[in-house]
């Protein structure tokens, strides 16, 4: 029976998709070790604006129809894209624009390396010496 069973469950379990874990990542110069959650929220809420050091944040983020974006959302805020929309919808009409876009991966991390300030997500590890890691989310 457990002959009939193990090639069953095997495939079963090598179709199933995983997911890449989501590295918050900023350049390598800036004085920060790690960020929690409820910080990472601040920042991309655009509650939170200076490092520790009194420099700028700049946080960066993917398309909106991006699947990290979503799962860094989902991560993050427990909601979706989508679903804060309302809430940028209320703070351009205060006059404060959200977090600037790129539309890759790549671009997110030579962004993050070019500018000292700056906070990015992906799910591909950096492999880049300018750029630390300072918070990781595991995949599913």
């Amino acid at each position: 029976m457990t002959r009939v069973f193990l090639p069953f469950l095997l495939l079963l379990f090598s179709v199933l998709p995983v997911q890449a874990d989501i590295y918050i990542i900023v350049n390598k110069d800036l004085h920060q070790e790690q960020l929690d959650k409820n910080d990472i929220a601040s920042i991309y809420l655009l509650k939170k604006r200076s490092w520790t050091n009194g420099d700028n944040i700049m946080p960066i983020n993917l398309p909106a129809q991006s699947t990290v974006r979503s799962r860094f959302t989902s991560a993050i805020f427990n909601s979706s894209p989508e679903k804060l929309s309302s809430y940028w919808d209320e703070m351009l009409f205060r006059g404060v624009n959200p977090p600037i876009i790129q539309n890759s991966e790549q671009a997110v991390i030579l962004f993050v390396e070019r500018v000292k300030g700056a906070i990015g997500y992906v799910e591909t590890r950096p492999q880049n010496p300018q750029i630390k890691i300072i918070q990781q989310f595991p995949g599913n």
